[in-house]
């Protein structure tokens, strides 16, 4: 796999793991959906300070975007962010689940 289309999949699930969409993460870095896109599927070779821009929309470093997926993994409070993010934009289906595991941990 090329170097372009690793960073692309690298950035994808950082931004997943984050709850966002690709048109949230374009509007926050104020890039196109389209550049997002191409970035995302290897094909767009991103300047550093669009990778720059990414990372702090992301909440990262630049380096996280080239680490093993294991070295990128999210601390307490992100991990906390995302799922207060995931709350705030889940159905009806969804948080039922969610309330239900939160039980079964309680």
């Amino acid at each position: 796999m090329d170097d372009e289309k690793q960073l692309g999949i690298n950035i994808r699930e950082l931004r997943k793991l984050r709850l966002l969409t690709q048109d949230e993460l374009a509007e926050r870095a104020g890039f196109s959906l389209q550049h997002v896109g191409d970035i995302e599927r290897g094909k767009a070779n991103p300047t550093l300070s669009c990778l720059l821009k990414l990372a702090e929309v992301l909440n990262v470093t630049v380096s996280d975007f080239f680490a093993p997926k294991e070295q990128a993994s999210l601390g307490d409070e992100e991990i906390r962010q995302c799922l207060l993010d995931f709350i705030g934009k889940a159905g009806k289906k969804n948080l039922s689940i969610f309330y239900t595991l939160y039980k079964g941990m309680r």
